[in-house]
């Protein structure tokens, strides 16, 4: 009799299953890694990474959403974001433009091990010449708890998550790989009472948009 993997084994961001669901995903929608240097984070979503021509490019981080800068929690959420990435090197993969123009993406601080050596070499369609600069130790070790392999740490938008700083975007996280773990991190996160939900029942962003439209 065949032994079942569950789905949350096959959602780790660590395992070969899913890191080569994602790379058939990514390669087959034609996406492909790009890196810039961060030079600002408007708030805990959203980052403005230069690229090789000197353009700034405004991206909101996929799957996620996080509290309004103004909104309870949207201070707290934009720090964590900025001690992560601001001044570094970042690895991105865009899947999809919002209504605003901006590219909505996939952040990591390390390259993804199958897309390292193109991204490395400059090979990536926008790929950045800033040389990264000094890391964060705390964004750094952000996974260790996860006991993850360390040539796959670094996935920002999952970090946030981890930290209960956002709420996970289901209506539009729609990819199998790497939405699903990241539900699963959401939840955890709610579970244990960290970041946002030391709050009982905090206001998720689009509702307070919607009301302070």
């Amino acid at each position: 009799m065949s032994r079942r993997i569950p789905w949350r084994m096959l959602a780790r961001p660590g395992s070969l299953l899913g890191l080569l669901l994602a790379l058939v995903l990514w390669t087959v929608a034609g996406l492909e890694p790009w890196q810039g240097l961060v030079v600002g984070v408007p708030d805990g979503d959203t980052i403005v990474v230069r690229d090789e021509r000197g353009r700034d490019v405004r991206v909101r981080l996929y799957g996620i959403d996080a509290p309004e800068l103004h909104q309870r929690g949207g201070e707290q959420a934009r720090d964590l974001l900025l001690r992560m990435v601001m001044d570094r090197k970042v690895y991105l993969v865009t899947i999809d433009r919002d209504g605003y123009g901006r590219d909505v993406a996939h952040v990591r601080t390390r390259p993804l091990p199958w897309a390292s050596a193109g991204v490395s070499s400059g090979e990536a369609p926008r790929a950045a010449t800033t040389p990264p600069r000094r890391q964060d130790s705390r964004a750094a070790a952000s996974f260790a708890a996860d006991g993850l392999p360390d040539e796959l740490a670094g996935d920002v938008n999952g970090d946030m998550l981890r930290a209960g700083q956002a709420w996970f975007y289901g209506d539009y996280c729609r990819l199998p790989y790497p939405c699903l773990a990241w539900y699963f991190a959401a939840g955890k996160a709610r579970e244990t009472n960290i970041g946002l939900w030391k709050t009982r029942n905090p206001t998720p962003p689009w509702e307070w948009r919607r009301k302070n439209r």
